[in-house]
C-alpha cells in the first residue's frame, strides 16, 4: 500500500519527498554528532584491534584480558599526550594573544616590498583580512577543552571494551544468517581494505609526526611536540590534512625568525607531504580503495560538516564502507 501510494506521485514529488527525508536524517545525525562520534570511533578502533585480539586469543590469552591490556596501553598513551598538551596550553594561549602584534611587526618588511611595486598597503590593513580576535578565541577555546578529552576517551574505550569482547558473537550471528550473508561478505571485504588503509595512515602519520617534531625542535620552535601531534592527527584527513597541520608551525616560524626561514619551513612541509602522500602511501596501499582525490575531498567536506573533526578523520573509511554496502544491497539475490 505504501509503495503504491509513493509510485502514484509524480517524479518531482518523489524527488522532493526523498530530499526532505534525507534532510531530516542528516539533521538528526548532525544533532546527535557528539554521541555518534564516540560510537564511530569505538567501532573503528574495534575493527582495527580485532585481528590483534584474535591473535592473542589463539595463544590462550582470554579475550577480555587481552582487550583490557590493549585498552590500558592506548589509554595511557592518550593520557600522556593530553597531559603534555595541557602543560603547553598556557604558553600557547599567551603566544596566540601576542600573535597579531608580532605578525604586524613582521609584515613591515613585506609592506615595504609591496610599496616598491606600487601597492600601498599597511600592516594593519593586511591584518584586517583576518579576524585576529576570532583566532585567539578559537585557540583559547580549543586548548581549554583538552582536559575534558580524558572523560570523552574513557567513554570511547568503555564502548570499545564491550565491542571487542562481543565482536566474535556478532560475526557468528551474521555468518549464520542467510539473509545477512551478502551484507556481511561486503562488510568483511570492505573492513579488510579499511584496516590496511588505517594501518598505512597510522604508520605514515607517526613517521610524519616524528619528522615534524624533530625538525621543529632542531630549529628552536617551542611547541615542537604539539606540532608533531597535529601532523599525526591531521594525516588521517584526506587531501588537505598535511597542509592544515603545516599552518601553525609556519606562522610560528614567521613570527620567531624571518621570511626566508618560514619559506624554508613551507618547502619542508610540501616535500614531506609529497613523500608521504605521493610516494609511501601509494606504494603501501596500491589501488585497494580506488578513490580519486576529488571523491576523497568531497567525502572530507561532507563528513566534516556532518560530524566535525571525527567525521573528517573517518571520512575515507566511512565513504568506502557505505559504497561497499550500497553495491551489495543493489546486487540481485
Amino acid at each position: 500500500m505504501y509503495q503504491g501510494w509513493l509510485k502514484s506521485l509524480s517524479p518531482l514529488a518523489q524527488a522532493l519527498l526523498l530530499l526532505a527525508s534525507l534532510t531530516l536524517v542528516l539533521l538528526g545525525l548532525r544533532l546527535a554528532a557528539p554521541l555518534i562520534n564516540q560510537v564511530l570511533l569505538a567501532i573503528f578502533l574495534a575493527v582495527m584491534l580485532d585481528p590483534l585480539i584474535s591473535r592473542l586469543a589463539q595463544h590462550r590469552i582470554p579475550r577480555v584480558l587481552s582487550s583490557l591490556l590493549v585498552i590500558v596501553i592506548l589509554l595511557t598513551l592518550i593520557v600522556i599526550t593530553i597531559m603534555s598538551l595541557s602543560a603547553s596550553a598556557p604558553d600557547l594561549i599567551k603566544l596566540s594573544r601576542q600573535a597579531p602584534n608580532l605578525v604586524a611587526a613582521k609584515l613591515q618588511y613585506l609592506t615595504q616590498s609591496l610599496s616598491q611595486m606600487g601597492i600601498v598597503l599597511t600592516a594593519d590593513e593586511m591584518l584586517n583580512f583576518v579576524d585576529a580576535g576570532a583566532v585567539v578565541r578559537f585557540v583559547t577555546t580549543q586548548l581549554s577543552m583538552i582536559p575534558g578529552l580524558l572523560s570523552w576517551w574513557l567513554m570511547v574505550f568503555l564502548m570499545l571494551l564491550f565491542m571487542l569482547v562481543e565482536l566474535p558473537l556478532l560475526k557468528r550471528v551474521l555468518r549464520a544468517s542467510e539473509q545477512h550473508a551478502k551484507l556481511f561478505n561486503a562488510l568483511e571485504e570492505g573492513i579488510q581494505s579499511v584496516i590496511v588503509y588505517a594501518r598505512v595512515k597510522t604508520l605514515t602519520g607517526l613517521l610524519g609526526g616524528v619528522i615534524v617534531w624533530a625538525v621543529a625542535h632542531m630549529i628552536g620552535l617551542k611547541f615542537a611536540f604539539l606540532w608533531g601531534v597535529l601532523m599525526f592527527i591531521f594525516n588521517y584527513i584526506p587531501v588537505l590534512g598535511s597542509f592544515l597541520a603545516a599552518i601553525p608551525p609556519v606562522i610560528q616560524t614567521f613570527i620567531l625568525f624571518d621570511i626566508k626561514t618560514s619559506l624554508m619551513m613551507v618547502g619542508f612541509f610540501v616535500a614531506l607531504n609529497l613523500m608521504l602522500s605521493s610516494v609511501l602511501e601509494p606504494l603501501m596501499l596500491g589501488k585497494r580503495l580506488n578513490m580519486t582525490l576529488t571523491v576523497q575531498l568531497l567525502a572530507f567536506l561532507f563528513w566534516q560538516a556532518l560530524l566535525g573533526m571525527t567525521g573528517a578523520i573517518l571520512a575515507i573509511p566511512l565513504t568506502f564502507l557505505l559504497k561497499k554496502v550500497w553495491l551489495a544491497l543493489r546486487q540481485p539475490v
